[in-house]
C-alpha cells in the first residue's frame, strides 16, 4: 500500500460532490423513468452505487484508532460496513487486521509516491 494522509478540505468537496451529482441523477431518473421504466431506475441506482462505492475504495485508508496499523479494505467491505461523520471527521466501523479490535476507524486519503 502507499501513503495515506488526512482528508484536505477539496478531498471532502469532491466527495460532497460526486454523492450530490448521484442524487441529482437518482432524482432526474425518477421523475423520468418511474412507474412506467422502473427496472431501469432501479438498474440506474445500483449501477451508480456501485460505481460510487468503487470510487470511495480507491480514494481512501483506514486508521486503527487503538494501534494506529493503517490499511486498505475490500469493495464488499466498504459497501457493508456501518459509516459516519463526526467531529473528528470521516469513519467506518471495522476490524483491524493488526490487533483483531473492531472499533470506529478513522478515513484518510490515499497518496500515491512520486516516481524518483
Amino acid at each position: 500500500m502507499g501513503q495515506a494522509a488526512d482528508p484536505e478540505r477539496r478531498d471532502v468537496i469532491r466527495s460532497v460532490a460526486f454523492i450530490l451529482v448521484y442524487v441529482i441523477v437518482i432524482g432526474a431518473g425518477a421523475l423520468l423513468l418511474l412507474p412506467k421504466f422502473w427496472y431501469i431506475w432501479i438498474v440506474l441506482v445500483i449501477l451508480g452505487m456501485l460505481i460510487l462505492v468503487n470510487w470511495h475504495r480507491e480514494q481512501t485508508a483506514y486508521c486503527c484508532p487503538k494501534c494506529e496499523h493503517i490499511y486498505e479494505i475490500s469493495f464488499l467491505t466498504d459497501l457493508t460496513a456501518p459509516h459516519g461523520i463526526n467531529r473528528d471527521g470521516a469513519w467506518l466501523l471495522l476490524r483491524c487486521p493488526n490487533c483483531r479490535q473492531r472499533r470506529k476507524t478513522k478515513v484518510l486519503k490515499r497518496v500515491e509516491r512520486e516516481l524518483s
